[in-house]
């Protein structure tokens, strides 16, 4: 062959099947090339035997690294199964031996996918696309691999059968008086987030709040942050020694993480003591809790005519509230159960001055409705308000300073404390508040959507049953102990089945807590009725929603954040 320079390129026989081809470092044709057997490197296991993938039987998780200490569960035939088959072959890793040898060098995959198999056939088949370099030309070849699935107990399922199923538990408690509980956002969190459940064993329902039980103490850890994202609260970490093994050093330790969360709730109304740090110019009055988030975002009840709008907002954050004395500082005066309805009959925006801002009233007064409306969510007005109970019995109006002044107009229901009736306590009303403070009549709290006209009031008590007949001594105390089972495996069926924590892949419940209805359903009337009535409440009240939708964001950025 002539070049362009007039030299002439010398051609050299195949050493295998003697085609004249170009001189290279093989001295083979292509086609000579392609016989290089990679499949058989490729199939090669550990020690020269089969590829084996292990799975658990009772769990369906798979060894992830083939050391039988993380599994996981993966999806058939996803891309994460991939990743772990594809791990578990030798020759795919750095400085193998058996890849030197033949002289295989740059092995790269170029596509994989699965093969179907039958189910029962316990065996894992996948297509691979393979590129090499052999003495510096490079081929390519697909080859099929088989794995081998073998039955291998997991190291949570070895607990399991030892009895030794847990080794962290997280004590999750908020202390109230009365029945509403601050637990319930927690709850539909945590259900609306299976990546936060998964780690769970079990859940036991207590006086005050839960009991979650975990594999490990990182999984605990890391369950109480999320917590701590959603409310304030206090964590407390003890552990104890079950057993030890002086000659293996090793010992068996129960961790246990104490979570007091600020008994308020939303809408409560407390009394700020005077002498309370950290909550700004709100000490010595009555407050509202706006909301709960990681902090505790309070409000002025009774705000001055004059005062500054920015000025009546303030958070009061976890450790201020504990270090404040808990109860002598931040008392709870009034719960949302107190809460009585009334009807909007004027509003009269207040100015900076304290005076009736005229320019705004009904004729050109605007609302707020959302981020993109233009106005303030919160303004202070003087608002007319009479009870919705009053109407058609007594004209009784009451006039108060709110911070709801875009928000109502007339004509609108909105809830609110009436002080009229409440004593408050005289050691209270001398010493916790400050003297030139006055007790308001009455404390607007919320909007309710709809109107006096479109609104009706609901009663959930109904009507109420006839009165059984008399039973014996006995009879009533095995009734009242069958009641007392019954609402405790109600109430964990209750808070179980909110959490999403009723499935198989989710929870396994203790049966002595939680035992499963004979047609197999955890779904109660009750709690569909809950549910449901929970449902309306979020599509009536928009700040309740904001704030379940900003708990469910803070959740998912902590799970990313552990995930990295």
């Amino acid at each position: 062959m002539a070049s362009a320079s007039g030299l002439t390129a010398s051609l050299i026989p195949c050493c295998i099947c003697g085609a004249i081809i170009a001189p290279n470092s093989c001295n083979q044709c292509a086609s000579c090339l392609a016989t290089v057997d990679i499949a058989s490197i490729i199939r090669r296991g550990p020690g020269g035997g089969d590829l084996i993938i292990h799975q658990c039987r009772q769990c369906r998780k798979f060894d992830r690294n083939g050391d039988g200490r993380n599994y996981l569960h993966l999806e058939p035939e996803g891309p994460d199964l991939m990743a772990v088959l594809l791990k578990q072959i030798p020759a795919l890793g750095k400085n193998n031996h058996h890849v030197k040898r033949a002289g295989v060098q740059g092995l790269k995959i170029l596509d994989s996918m699965f093969i179907w198999t039958e189910p029962n056939s316990m065996r894992m088949r996948v297509m691979l696309t393979l590129k090499a370099d052999i003495n510096d030309v490079s081929i390519q070849q697909r080859v099929k691999v088989e794995f081998i699935v073998q039955w291998k107990q997991c190291p949570d399922c070895i607990k399991e059968s030892r009895q030794r199923t847990w080794s962290a538990i997280v004590q999750l408690r908020q202390k109230r008086n009365d029945s509403r509980k601050g637990l319930l956002i927690l709850e539909l969190a945590i259900a609306r987030n299976a990546e936060i459940r998964k780690d769970i064993l079990s859940v036991q329902t207590k006086k005050s709040g839960f009991d979650f039980y975990f594999p490990s103490v990182d999984k605990a850890r890391h369950f109480t942050q999320y917590l701590s994202k959603a409310a304030p609260m206090r964590s407390k970490m003890t552990q104890s020694l079950v057993s030890e093994d002086i000659k293996n050093n090793t010992a068996n330790i129960k961790t246990t993480i104490v979570c007091d969360m600020v008994p308020l709730v939303r809408d409560d109304l407390i009394v700020v003591h005077k002498r309370a740090k950290g909550v700004g110019n709100l000490t010595g009055r009555l407050c509202l809790v706006l909301k709960i988030s990681s902090v505790v975002h309070l409000v002025d009840a009774s705000p001055a005519r004059d005062a500054e709008i920015g000025a009546r907002f303030s958070d009061l954050h976890a450790e201020s509230y504990w270090k404040g004395g808990e109860e002598k500082s931040y008392r709870l005066f009034l719960s949302p159960n107190y809460l009585v309805r009334f009807v909007v009959l004027d509003v009269e925006i207040c100015n900076e001055r304290g005076r009736v801002d005229y320019g705004s009233q009904e004729d050109t007064k605007q609302l707020y409705q959302g981020p993109t409306s233009g106005v303030m969510k919160y303004a202070l007005a003087d608002v007319e308000v009479a009870r919705e109970s009053d109407f058609g019995v007594n004209d009784e109006t009451f006039r108060c300073v709110t911070h709801l002044g875009h928000l109502l107009q007339v004509g609108d229901v909105v809830l609110g404390y009436d002080l009229n009736t409440t004593v408050l306590p005289s050691e209270e009303e001398d010493n916790g508040f400050n003297a030139s403070y006055d007790m308001p009549d009455i404390i607007l709290v919320r909007k309710v959507k709809g109107n006096a006209a479109t609104t009706t009031p609901t009663d959930d008590r109904g009507e109420k049953e006839p009165k059984a007949k008399s039973k014996s001594s006995a009879s009533r105390k095995r009734e009242r102990r069958m009641n007392k089972e019954e609402q405790k495996q109600k109430k964990l069926e209750e808070s179980a089945a909110r959490m999403g924590l009723d499935s198989e892949h989710d929870i396994h419940l203790d049966l002595d807590d939680f035992e499963i209805l004979g047609n197999g359903e955890t779904f109660s009337a009750n709690v569909q009725r809950e549910n449901a009535k929970f449902e309306e409440q979020l599509e009536l009240d928009e700040d309740l929603a904001s704030d379940l939708l900003i708990v469910e964001r803070g959740l998912a950025i902590g799970m990313e954040k552990v995930n990295r």
